[in-house]
């Protein structure tokens, strides 16, 4: 007979995850780590979203020349 599988399931909290991943016996090395990684997953997601933008206004100039070109307006 197989064991029923386990329908419950609680989330950890922030708190339980910040107090198992940071040493709560030397608080600013705790935070000073907690302060690292955070600058590091800040950085990240503004370059991903620079590469975005980057690609997005590619796109529109793109569409643009076409656009002016297919009209048979020179562009300037």
């Amino acid at each position: 007979m197989s064991t029923p599988v386990s329908t419950h399931f609680s989330e950890s909290t922030a708190q339980h995850n910040f107090s198992s991943t940071y040493d709560q016996e030397d608080p600013m090395q705790a935070m000073s780590s907690y302060a690292r990684i955070m600058h590091e997953h800040t950085k990240a997601q503004l370059s991903t979203a620079t590469n975005s933008a980057r690609r997005l206004s590619q796109a529109s100039d793109s569409i643009s020349s076409n656009s002016t070109s297919s009209a048979g307006v020179t562009p300037i």
